[in-house]
């Protein structure tokens, strides 16, 4: 059902609910106000109560003859009716008998504890309301038709100028969608708005900007695993063809080389799958407790050949002996190793690169943590640069043909194995003085 028909069927509903909430309120004031003149003015309804309970004694417990005699208390009163044993044995006044029972005020009528019968009777007030509202229920009717009438067509404008203005942002809504579905990649939502419909467009935009950077992202992925890809094997299949052309065997050094060209594919596609398995939490990490120092010790006898071909200064310094924490060591050593040899890489002849281990209490986080600081001294990184380091494939000098032959996925690896450890690595650079690479983990 449209919003319009909704609307127009909760206003019909709510017309006739109005007119029997005033139908209620008119009958139940009727009885209030006839009871409220009895409170006011009991003494008349006391003493015709006390007439005929005399008159029923006089007469020997009987009400023979009772239908002609006269009561002096009975001139305050417009209407009385006595029922006794289910007849009506006396009347004075207008109305029939049913409707002294219905509407007059019951006045009981007792000898000892026996009742000896009912008087209904209204007096002169009482007897004006009960005419004003016989008069007002002749009215409704044609009042409730009349009011319905005018209300139904005053509500039929309302609803559709208020259905169209409420419809109106939902029609945006949906051709924004609509938008979408065909590739638009700017559709337009009313998100100018203020209410509810306001914050609905602005999620949808914010979605649909998350799925078309998630779709750019793909798509940039696609295009640097195609580049990454494609070098070593068009040299593998260049030296390839030409062995098959001339028919020559291939000399130990193009082995070496087509070697390390699939070994380069190899590592490429194995650190693709390792990171999207991260990303995607798919990797089942299984924690020991480990020495953090002892494990950035054996970080650092891995890579001193890298630093003495170079002639880097490796220096490590750790607060204590130990420092334990809940790790899956080969990923911590993966994240730490891939760290250190961006450093080294970065790092000029001759430079320096220092390791320090300590345990911290930060400001901000409750609990103690284990922090690796890796400083080197080289070019550093650029403010436009600083944001993306983690980005897959993004490298700061631009360059896609390393002489070291990276793939561009170590530092997000990196940072997708401290994440799943509960950690965070923090960067902060100067070009031309060097970078820092903090490491954090929970003890």
């Amino acid at each position: 059902m449209k919003i319009r028909n909704k609307l127009m069927l909760s206003m019909g509903v709510l017309i006739v609910f109005i007119l029997l909430f005033l139908l209620g309120v008119t009958h139940v004031q009727f009885y209030i106000s006839r009871d409220i003149v009895y409170l006011q003015d009991k003494k008349p309804f006391d003493s015709l109560k006390s007439e005929f309970e005399q008159f029923y004694i006089h007469h020997g417990d009987s009400w023979d003859n009772v239908g002609s005699a006269r009561f002096e208390s009975a001139a305050a009163f417009a209407e009385i009716a006595l029922s006794a044993g289910g007849k009506i044995l006396y009347q004075q006044g207008e109305l029939s008998a049913d409707e002294l029972r219905s509407d007059g005020y019951l006045v009981p009528l007792n000898v000892g504890d026996q009742r000896i019968g009912r008087l209904y009777v209204m007096n002169d007030r009482q007897f004006k309301i009960y005419g004003f509202k016989t008069m007002w229920y002749g009215m409704l009717p044609n009042i409730g038709l009349a009011s319905l009438l005018f209300t139904g067509v005053a509500a039929l404008l309302t609803i559709f100028l208020l259905s169209w203005r409420l419809t109106s942002p939902i029609r945006k809504i949906i051709g924004g969608i609509e938008s979408i579905k065909k590739g638009d990649a700017a559709p337009i939502f009313p998100e100018h708005r203020k209410d509810e419909f306001g914050a609905i467009s602005r999620s949808l935009r914010e979605m649909n900007e998350s799925l078309a950077d998630a779709e750019r992202t793909r798509k940039q992925l696609m295009s640097d695993v195609a580049h990454e890809l494609k070098t070593p094997l068009m040299i593998i299949q260049g030296e390839l063809e030409l062995a098959h052309e001339t028919g020559a065997s291939l000399s130990a050094a193009k082995q070496a080389s087509i070697h390390d060209e699939v070994l380069r594919l190899s590592r490429l596609v194995h650190e693709v799958l390792d990171l999207s398995r991260l990303e995607a939490g798919m990797t089942e990490l299984h924690p020991r407790t480990e020495n953090l120092v002892a494990l950035v010790e054996d970080l650092t006898s891995k890579t001193k050949f890298m630093v003495e071909d170079k002639q880097i200064d490796l220096s490590l310094h750790a607060e204590e002996e130990v420092i334990s924490v809940s790790v899956e060591k080969g990923r911590i050593l993966q994240a730490l190793y891939n760290i250190l040899t961006n450093a080294v890489y970065y790092t000029p002849p001759g430079g320096q690169i220092s390791l320090r281990v300590e345990t911290v209490r930060l400001p901000d986080r409750e609990g103690s943590y284990a922090r690796i600081r890796i400083e080197d001294s080289g070019a550093g990184i650029s403010e436009e640069d600083l944001p993306h380091i983690f980005d897959r494939f993004y490298r700061a000098d631009h360059s896609r043909a390393r002489p070291s032959g990276g793939t561009g996925l170590g530092l997000a690896i990196a940072r997708q194995n401290i994440l799943a450890h509960r950690g965070w690595i923090n960067v902060q650079s100067t070009v031309g003085t060097g970078t820092v690479f903090s490491v954090y983990l929970p003890l």
